[in-house]
Formats: structure tokens, sequence, C-alpha cells
């Protein structure tokens, strides 16, 4: 189908032109409209579905908006929004889905659409264009509801993680002890909260398996390393420092780490990453986490989450980032979204770090990068 064909753009691509559909003139001979209900608040609603069933309507909703997005940008809003109330009457009619607020909102997104329908033959000045385009953002709105009612927060603001102190985080069981993994390897099961990929601190040398991966591909000028450092107070850690230049459209610099054929981390939580910026400009900055699983490697999708760091320089130690698996939900090749679930943990075979439209100089150390339960 045209739709299937469609190129993926991201969701909040269409999210920006919202208010710039619904600025035409009011239908003032539509049947009246019902008062909305107070909003249900975020989340509210994943309790009532088994964690499976919750999981897969969010995979089909946001699924749908990477296929509609493109069509109602192309304006072609009336496949957009025959696309939405499709999605919108499979998640109503299916069984596994018991949530009542669920199912009343979807109806009344799929009402809201039949309304502007029924008026557009009673408003001469509504084109068939325009009334395609509120259908579309009526079952759109709908739609964007029932995430919410599953994920908090919701899928269209992704999370920018931060640094949990370090002197926090070795609270937890087994920090500090001997838990390294060999990368490329099959984990065993790790009885502790904790298992660390690299420590940099113990073996530095690591960093050097981390390859260079930057905008030049695509004719940019950006650069950027991750090297092993030792500083004049003895620490010892991986040095991940470059600049990013907008030079030919380009503006990323990364590394990244192959870990073999993957290794299943599933019985951990996320990631952590002990880091802290090398200066002021630094910490104001966003870096991503990249991850990939097998799938990844042979269609060129990335998955990232971004995180901040802190400048303290009279501080000793590093600040712990965590980052949850669940984070990786937005599939990605060159920037554009695509087609897929989320990150398998099962089966990781590349991690790396990025810094992304952060132009300028960038310096972030890194003692070590690991899993949390």
């Amino acid at each position: 189908t045209r739709a299937m064909r469609a190129a993926h753009a991201a969701a909040s691509a269409a999210l920006t032109a919202r208010s710039a559909a619904f600025t035409g003139r009011s239908v003032t001979c539509a049947p009246a409209k019902p008062a909305m209900a107070p909003r249900h608040p975020r989340g509210s609603a994943r309790a009532s579905l088994d964690a499976s069933v919750a999981d897969g309507v969010i995979l089909s909703i946001t699924s749908t908006i990477k296929y509609g997005a493109p069509l109602y940008n192309k304006g072609e809003a009336k496949e957009c929004a025959a696309l939405y109330r499709q999605a919108a009457l499979s998640i109503v009619r299916d069984p596994m889905v018991k949530s009542e607020p669920i199912k009343k909102r979807l109806r009344d997104a799929v009402a809201e659409a039949e309304r502007i329908k029924e008026g557009a033959t009673l408003d001469r000045d509504m084109t068939e264009r325009r009334m395609h385009e509120k259908s579309a953002w009526a079952l759109r709105r709908g739609l964007d509801d029932v995430v919410d009612l599953l994920v908090n927060p919701p899928i269209d603001e992704p999370r920018v993680f931060e640094a949990m102190q370090q002197g926090d985080a070795s609270k937890e069981e087994g920090i500090g002890e001997s838990e390294a993994t060999p990368s490329g390897a099959s984990a065993p099961t790790i009885e502790t909260s904790t298992a660390a990929l690299f420590d940099f601190g113990v073996n530095a040398e690591a960093a050097n398996q981390f390859r260079a991966m930057h905008d030049v591909v695509m004719g940019g000028a950006s650069d950027g390393n991750m090297r092993p450092c030792t500083n004049e107070k003895g620490e010892v850690f991986a040095k991940f420092q470059g600049t990013i230049r907008s030079d030919n459209n380009g503006g990323f610099a990364s590394v990244r780490c192959s870990l073999g054929s993957g290794i299943d981390l599933s019985q951990f939580e996320g990631f952590y990453v002990d880091a802290r910026a090398a200066d002021a400009a630094t910490a104001s900055k966003r870096v991503l986490f990249v991850a990939k699983d097998a799938e990844c490697m042979t269609t060129q999708v990335n998955f990232k989450a971004a995180f901040k760091v802190g400048f303290e320089p009279e501080k000793n130690g590093f600040d712990r980032i965590k980052i949850p698996f669940a984070a990786f939900d937005r599939p990605e090749r060159m920037g554009r979204a695509v087609m897929r679930g989320p990150l398998k943990a099962d089966a990781v075979c590349e991690v790396g770090l990025m810094v992304l439209k952060e132009f300028g100089d960038f310096d972030v150390d890194v003692a070590a990068i690991g899993m949390y339960k």
C-alpha cells in the first residue's frame, strides 16, 4: 500500500503542524460537540492491562503514527485519517484490551471524526481536504491520549536522564566488587545489582576498543575520539572528546564498541554510565547513549537515549547516570524514524556515545559503562 511505502518521519513533525491545522474557519453548522471529560492522569490505565498487552497497544499506536504522520505531511490527510481510524477501532475491538478509559477515548475520537465529516456537508466553506485534515487530527489526539494513559512520560517527550551522585550509587549492593562481564560473550546470571561492561578505572586501555564514527561519512567536519586518560590527581578513566561543526550540514561525533554477536542483558533493567563533564560548556550539552541489537546490525538502525553530566571541578569521583532499556524505544536510521519494536536487551551487539547538534567542543570523562538491575 501507499502507506507502507511512505518514508518514515518523526511524529513530532506532525505535532508541530497541529496549531496550523486548526487555524481555519470554525464550522458553525456542525452538530453540537459534547464537552470533553477530564483527562485521566498519565499512566493511569497501565495497571488495568497485562504488561504485554499495554506494550502491544503502545507499539501499535506509535507504529501507526510513524506511517500516518508522513502521509499527513505530504498532503494525504484522507489516507492518514483512514490509517488512524483503523488503528483506533482495532484496539477498541481487541478483547485483550480491558481498559474502559482507553476504549472510551478511542470511541470518542472516532465519533468526533464522524461528526466532522457530517458537519462538512453543512458547511459550504469547508473543503474536502480541510475535512480530512480535521478528522485526522481528531483521531490523532485520541491515539496520543491513549499513549499518555499507558506511558509516563508520554512517548513524544523523550526524557533526558540526569546524574545521581556517585556516593549514593555506591550504596547499592555489589558496586565496587569485581563484576566485569567480558564483551562479546553471553552474560551469566549476575547476583549483584550491577555489572560493568567497561571499567576504565581498572583498564583504561579498553577505551581503545571504541572506534570513531563522525559526520565525515556524510561530508561533515566534526571530530572526536575515546582514549585512555590519567589526570594530575592520578584518576584513570576514558576521555570522550571532540568538536561538533556545522560545516556541510554536519553535526555529530560518536564512538562505538562492538560486543560481538551479542550479549544477553535481559536480566538487567538498563545501562549506567559513570561520567562527568570536564568543563562547564560540556555540562550544558546533551550526550546520547547509543545501543544496537542484533536486528540493528543488519538494518543500520540505532537506538539513542539522552543524558547530561555535571561539572564540579572541586569534587572527586564521577556521577552515575542510569538509563533504562525502556528509554530505547525510538528506532531510527540516519535520523529518520523506522518501523520496528524497541531495543531487544537479550541480544545487544553494540554500545557507544554520541554528541549530536551540540556545536563546539565537548569533553566527557567516563569512568565506567555497565548495567544495573
